[in-house]
């Protein structure tokens, strides 16, 4: 019988993410566990999130650029405003992408709106700190929609746009299909849910 690391090596595909929980393999917990750690050590094996590892990219392969630059030229040729951390697995580990949106942040490029969802950011000449290119709500809007929830007009908007209302809404209050478990916002400033009627 092959040792664990060879059982281990040969379930998982090419290119393929798979949950630890999924390899079918003749030793307990802990002991998956160790050979698991073992391997990511020994460059065999990435762990992509909590409980998910895929086989290393071969050195021949060589990456272009560092896991901080492919997010850069990522973020930079796209139209969106938001990215979840999800969208860069594929550039490293979980651990290495980590540090890399970490830098990102650091750098002002990338703003934490939500964890694990980061918005693209410029140094505003007014403050001085980071700040998203778009408003709260546009931002809020995008997350989520990556999240799979539906979102429309709050009641405020709707009061507003037929009339019922002359206060102007704050643009902070979004109605959604069901109420997310998250805060979405930054620098202390986050949207208010509802539910869509």
């Amino acid at each position: 019988m092959p040792d664990l690391a060879t059982q281990i090596l040969e379930r998982i595909p090419e290119g393929i993410a798979v949950d630890r929980a999924s390899l079918a393999v003749d030793a307990n917990y802990d002991s998956v566990g160790r050979v698991l750690s073992t391997l990511v050590k020994q460059r065999k094996l990435v762990r992509v999130g909590r409980g998910f590892y895929k086989k290393a990219v071969s050195r021949n392969s060589v990456s272009t650029g560092t896991i901080e630059e492919r997010i850069e030229r990522k973020i930079s040729k796209s139209r969106r405003n938001v990215f979840m951390r999800e969208n860069f697995k594929d550039f490293g580990s979980y651990d290495a992408v980590g540090r890399a949106l970490k830098k990102k942040t650091e750098s002002g490029r990338l703003i934490q709106i939500s964890k694990g969802i980061y918005a693209k950011a410029e140094y505003s000449r007014i403050t001085g700190k980071p700040a998203p290119l778009v408003g709260i709500k546009t931002l809020a809007s995008e997350a989520l929609g990556l999240l799979g929830y539906k979102v429309s007009a709050s009641s405020p908007e709707k009061n507003y746009n037929q009339g019922r209302s002359t206060q102007v809404p704050t643009g902070r209050t979004l109605a959604v299909n069901k109420a997310p478990r998250r805060r979405i916002g930054y620098d202390g400033k986050y949207v208010v849910f509802e539910r869509a009627r």
